[in-house]
């Protein structure tokens, strides 16, 4: 699959998880990060992506670890980028306005 391709259905498939956390959180961080990604690093977020929406949601979250399969020495695998994104990114904080906002800067809605 060209590469291109690839990187717009992986932001795609960021934004529509069914899950307006997930969708928020996921998509924004896909639609910034995805198209600076390698080969390695998109094989490592297609994996995260295919992981059931509860499951990304408690990693992104911090709920939960980074799984083992996806784990990248030094921590900096592209799970790991994603929750010190999360952790830094305004959209940990409940707040309908900037929610609103980030859905339609990021064309989620």
């Amino acid at each position: 699959m060209e590469l291109d391709v690839r990187k717009k259905r992986l932001v795609y498939r960021s934004k529509q998880r069914g899950w307006l956390e997930v969708d928020l959180l996921l998509g924004t961080w896909a639609n910034e990060n995805v198209q600076r990604l390698n080969s390695d690093e998109l094989d490592q977020y297609e994996a995260f992506v295919n992981l059931e929406t509860i499951d990304i949601y408690n990693v992104i979250t911090l709920r939960t670890g980074v799984p083992e399969n996806m784990k990248r020495d030094g921590g900096k695998g592209v799970v790991e980028q994603i929750q010190e994104w999360a952790r830094n990114s305004p959209l940990g904080k409940a707040n309908p306005e900037v929610y609103a906002d980030v859905k339609i800067k990021n064309n989620l809605i």
